[in-house]
């Protein structure tokens, strides 16, 4: 059996620490890092309980700290993985950016940004092949928090600097990944005199980079906590259906009035058009195109003006979902004449609802 090597920054508490236990419980070599000794001692104390573990203390941002790393990762025989994790969250409470001193801004992206690339540049030599980079992101790397503008903008600088890291090589498998929020000292630090015991341990977040350093995933942007779970079935499009009494005028209004261009028209049975409104598409039926749809979907008339469709992955599971969330259903799923596999559900506040599945898309995309 080939025994792997990580080098884990940041290892001597919180999400590093966490990796590293699970790491080493599966036989993983560990060089780890943190600036302060004691503790990173405290960390390698236990870790090498179960697997070779080289403790190197220091500064991710320190030229000599790093060359150090890469000495002891030629010494296990090279790099399988490096979790790119010490970073630091600057001033707390935190600053708001025109209030945010220069100096300490300048330290943060030195950490956050420049050490970790460094830091690859460093170690690079002892990649072995199908090496993996992590580099632990945030989502305030992507969302605009108010109060967040030094160690946001870093973690974005950090995503960006990944995305191009990650094309200009993709012999190498690099991930940046947003752990979540967790219980950890940093975080704390970033809500001062806050409760934050609400926040998941960070060993909830360690299975999902578990998952890429083993596994087979592409490189890319990931959340740590969705890795491995199936995706939701959510509404891929909606079309709001409107039922006119006078459909020239309606067309008007929303064709020409707001310049919609017509995806497709149909007048076999009354008249219908579906208008292209950017995110979502606008259906406008006159009252004859509207009875026969309610014919086929419902078996009787019972729409109102306003009806939404929803095109979803999987009728019957989006169905029963609505079901349990107060929505009633109003006839057995159909195969309609234009393609489509629909079911008709009522919501408590009476909104007629159309969940389909396009099973024919060389046919008619009316709802």
């Amino acid at each position: 059996m080939t025994i792997k090597t990580a080098l884990v920054t940041g290892a001597s508490r919180g999400l590093g620490l966490a990796l590293a236990r699970e790491l080493a419980g599966t036989g993983w070599q560990l060089i780890i890092n943190a600036r302060g000794a004691d503790a990173l001692e405290t960390a390698r104390s236990e870790l090498s309980k179960h697997t070779t573990v080289i403790a190197v203390a220091g500064d991710v941002a320190d030229a000599a700290h790093r060359h150090e790393l890469r000495a002891a990762a030629e010494r296990l025989g090279g790099l399988d993985a490096i979790v790119n994790n010490a970073s630091i969250l600057g001033p707390s409470p935190q600053p708001n950016l025109l209030d945010y001193p220069l100096d300490a801004l300048e330290e943060v992206y030195r950490v956050n940004v420049i050490a970790p690339l460094a830091l690859l540049q460093a170690v690079r030599s002892t990649f072995k092949d199908d090496a993996r980079i992590i580099n632990v992101s945030s989502d305030a790397g992507v969302e605009a928090y108010p109060g967040w503008g030094g160690y946001g903008s870093s973690k974005a600088a950090f995503e960006q600097l990944s995305a191009i890291l990650a094309a200009e090589n993709p012999t190498l498998r690099v991930y940046w990944v947003d752990p979540g929020d967790m219980q950890t000292q940093m975080h704390q630090k970033a809500f001062p005199g806050e409760d934050i015991s609400d926040r998941p341990l960070p060993e909830t977040s360690v299975p999902g980079f578990i998952e890429l350093l083993n596994g087979s995933l592409p490189g890319g942007r990931y959340q740590a906590r969705k890795i491995g779970q199936p995706e939701p079935d959510h509404a891929k499009s909606l079309i709001v259906s409107l039922t006119v009494p006078n459909f020239d005028q309606a067309l008007a209004v929303y064709r020409d009035g707001l310049h919609l261009p017509v995806r497709q028209e149909w007048h076999e049975i009354g008249h219908g058009v579906l208008l292209d409104a950017g995110r979502a598409l606008i259906e406008i039926l006159d009252e004859t195109q509207a009875v026969h749809v309610d014919q086929i979907e419902a078996g009787r008339r019972v729409s109102g003006q306003i009806r939404l469709a929803f095109e979803v992955q999987d009728v019957g599971k989006t169905a029963a979902s609505l079901q349990q969330n107060g929505a009633v259903t109003i006839n057995d799923p159909v195969m309609t004449e234009w393609g489509h596999y629909n079911q008709r559900m009522q919501s408590p506040d009476n909104m007629q609802i159309t969940l389909f599945k396009i099973v024919n898309d060389e046919t008619l995309e009316r709802a």
